[in-house]
């Protein structure tokens, strides 16, 4: 009887811990389903770039591109429940991504429009561990975010528009590039300040009140290029701490090389949502 006793238990014990192990694989396994979606964009063409692809998020970043974050993780597989994330360049040259069949095949007829195949699959619907990813639009182009104040600013402009939720992204995955510390700054849809015009050479996310104090290779910050997303307000000082001239911008900004700012710049304030109406 005790043989017998001590028989059961080591076999409810071995089975316990077998379903332990395979409920951890399965874990692991499920987790290599969602791979990141990062996102790049070109300040000149006005751009935003999504990819799961490693090799695409290189070559977008030596073709001028910006890499600002992972925006979410997508099933990198049919899954049960998911629906093909569709990417098409358009010719305006924006990259444009849909989850419905009927309008990527109606853009695809266009003349200039290129079917660029399929990114992943989003969830169909709300499930487990996902939240929404927005599709936003301006006048030509088309923002997709998962952030709820990102989605927020953008629509505090006049004309920008939500026109309704892509999918369901999953907040938690794989991030099979890595992130080896050469990538430009993570900004997360930040400002970006640069050394060069044109958004080229060393560049900085701007997330707060900022001052030159650093060096790009040895020489002191000097700005000569600026990008501001929408939502956001800077006041360029050409004085540190904030003093002196100053000048107001609320998008874009590449001087020529006269201009008084190129490289003067030695401050910013920076504000999300409305400007102020005195900036101190």
């Amino acid at each position: 009887m005790k043989v017998v006793r001590f028989s059961q238990i080591a076999m409810t014990t071995f089975l316990a811990f077998s379903w332990l192990i395979l409920l951890g694989l399965n874990a692991q396994a499920g987790k290599q389903d969602y791979t990141a979606l990062y996102r790049l964009y070109n300040s000149q063409s006005n751009d935003h770039f999504y990819t799961t692809n490693c090799e695409e998020k290189n070559n977008a970043l030596n073709g001028g591109y910006i890499y600002e974050h992972v925006t979410g993780y997508i099933a990198s597989r049919q899954l049960r429940r998911t629906v093909p994330l569709y990417r098409l360049l358009l010719n305006n040259g924006e990259h444009f991504y849909t989850t419905n069949n009927e309008e990527m095949t109606n853009l695809s007829r266009i003349a200039g429009n290129k079917f660029e195949g399929i990114t992943g699959y989003l969830a169909e619907n709300s499930q487990r561990n996902t939240t929404p990813l927005y599709r936003l639009a301006s006048s030509d182009r088309h923002l997709y975010t998962a952030n709820e104040q990102e989605k927020i600013n953008y629509l505090q402009n006049a004309g920008n528009r939500l026109e309704g939720i892509t999918g369901y992204i999953w907040t938690s995955g794989t991030n099979s590039c890595g992130d080896n510390g050469n990538l430009p700054p993570t900004t997360g849809s930040f400002p970006i300040v640069y050394a060069q015009s044109n958004f080229q050479g060393p560049a900085e996310a701007v997330e707060r009140d900022w001052e030159s104090r650093k060096d790009w290779s040895g020489s002191p910050h000097l700005v000569r290029s600026i990008h501001v997303p929408a939502g956001w307000y800077l006041v360029l000082y050409d004085k540190s701490k904030f003093r002196g001239k100053s000048y107001n911008l609320n998008s874009d900004w590449s001087p020529q090389p006269g201009d008084y700012w190129n490289g003067r710049i030695r401050s910013i304030k920076v504000y999300q949502g409305a400007p102020p109406q005195q900036p101190r």
